[in-house]
C-alpha cells in the first residue's frame, strides 16, 4: 500500500525544499493526477515519490517521476529500453531538450538520473511547455 499522497507528498516537500520548488512540485503533482492514466505513488519512509505513467500498446509506461527532495527524472532510457516507437520516442526526446536545454542523446545520457527542479524548471512558461510536452506524448502513446 501507498505511504504517499499529494497532501503527504507536498507536505514533507515543504519541509525539504525552498519555496519554488515546492510551487513547482504541486503543478506538477496536480497534473500528475488529474491527467496520467496511472499515477504510482513511492512506499518509502525516507523520500515520497509519484510518477506519472501511460497506457500503450508497450504496457504501462513511466514519463516522469518527482521526489520530495525536489528531483525529477525523465524516463528517456526507459523508453529506449522499452523499444517504444523511434517517432514517439524522438518527439519526447526533443521536448524535453527544447524544454530544458539537456542532451538527452544515449551517448551523453545512459542513464536515466533525477535532476534538481531548480537546475531545471525557472520560469512558470517552462513548468507548462513540459506539461503540453507530456501531453502530448501521451497522446501519441495513447495511438
Amino acid at each position: 500500500m501507498a505511504k504517499w499522497n499529494p497532501e503527504t507528498f507536498i507536505q514533507f516537500a515543504k519541509a525539504q525544499c525552498p519555496a519554488h520548488v515546492v510551487n513547482v512540485l504541486e503543478d506538477l503533482v496536480n497534473f500528475t493526477t488529474r491527467e496520467a492514466d496511472m499515477v504510482s505513488w513511492g512506499r518509502g519512509d525516507e523520500t515520497g515519490m509519484v510518477t506519472y505513467k501511460v497506457r500503450s500498446d508497450e504496457g504501462v509506461l513511466p514519463l516522469f517521476n518527482l521526489t520530495t527532495y525536489g528531483q525529477i527524472k525523465l524516463f528517456v532510457n526507459y523508453l529506449r529500453e522499452k523499444q517504444v516507437a523511434r517517432e514517439i520516442l524522438r518527439d519526447y526526446q526533443l521536448r524535453m531538450e527544447s524544454t530544458f536545454l539537456l542532451e538527452l542523446d544515449s551517448d551523453v545520457y545512459p542513464h536515466d538520473v533525477l535532476h534538481p527542479v531548480d537546475d531545471l524548471f525557472y520560469t512558470q512558461n517552462q513548468v507548462e511547455k513540459f506539461k503540453r510536452a507530456i501531453l502530448g506524448v501521451t497522446a501519441r502513446l495513447h495511438q
